[in-house]
């Protein structure tokens, strides 16, 4: 008969699949240059690399986009269980019930790669479109809405914030050093994520969950701003795509 594995040796098993795993990753580095030059991308980021649209070199790179955020992903997954028996509940269930599901699937996406990662390559259009698109996030704040409810009051607040940016917010970010504003990206679109959920309702310990739970989109986000730099926007939004739909399925056999 089979004995289940006491608190020391669950402890035990843990740090030995944790040390596989950084053993694994350090491998991988000192081999693959695909992933050597992500990681270099995010200690020293450049807006100036050539785009590659090569096939198998997208796939490479989507391979560890995957790999990376899945990884991630898991780890706090595991580790939120062991203290909470619940997960945050977020508005995003609510979007599910009230618009088809292509929808909800497509919009984000294409709303977050516009907001977050177009502007990555600084051009005054794409920096209005992400302009508009952030406010259309927070706008739903602003007006306590759903996050993808169109209403003319957040239409209205995106056109003033678009507008002001073409002549005048494009000037600021034309000078900020890239390096700065791909975290100013990232970070945001971490901290934006947190409108996901009813913070009203919530003690001080489950606010930090739900911060830890958003800055694990980071490495993600990072990785996204390589993709988006390295082969282009389109693709960035195709992987993001992936990624949700792979999520959304994965729930929905659970």
């Amino acid at each position: 008969m089979n004995q289940p594995l006491s608190y020391t040796g669950f402890i035990l098993c843990l740090v030995l699949i944790t040390i596989c795993f950084i053993a694994a990753v350090y491998l991988s580095y000192r081999k693959s240059s695909r992933l050597r030059d992500m990681v270099q991308f995010v200690v020293s980021p450049k807006d100036d690399m050539a785009l590659d649209f090569k096939l198998f070199s997208i796939i490479k790179t989507a391979l560890w986009l995957i790999l990376i955020h899945v990884s991630i992903t898991v780890v706090y997954h595991f580790a939120d269980l062991m203290f909470y028996s619940e997960s945050a509940e977020t508005s995003i269930g609510d979007s599910i019930q009230t618009l088809p599901l292509w929808v909800v699937l497509i919009l984000p996406p294409v709303l977050e790669e516009t907001a977050f990662r177009l502007p990555l390559k600084r051009k005054r259009l794409y920096i209005t479109l992400s302009s508009a698109a952030v406010m259309f996030f927070i706008s739903a704040i602003i007006f306590s809405s759903k996050v993808y409810d169109v209403t003319w009051e957040r239409l209205l607040c995106c056109s003033i914030i678009a507008l002001a940016t073409w002549f005048w917010g494009y000037k600021w970010v034309s000078k900020v050093n890239f390096k700065t504003w791909l975290w100013i990206l990232v970070l945001s679109f971490s901290i934006l994520h947190i409108i996901n959920y009813d913070l009203s309702t919530m003690s001080i310990d489950g606010w930090i969950r739900v911060v830890l739970k958003e800055a694990v989109k980071i490495p993600s986000a990072l990785m996204f701003s390589y993709v988006r730099i390295k082969h282009g926007f389109g693709t960035s939004v195709a992987l993001h795509f992936t990624i949700n739909l792979s999520a959304y399925c994965m729930g929905a056999l659970t």
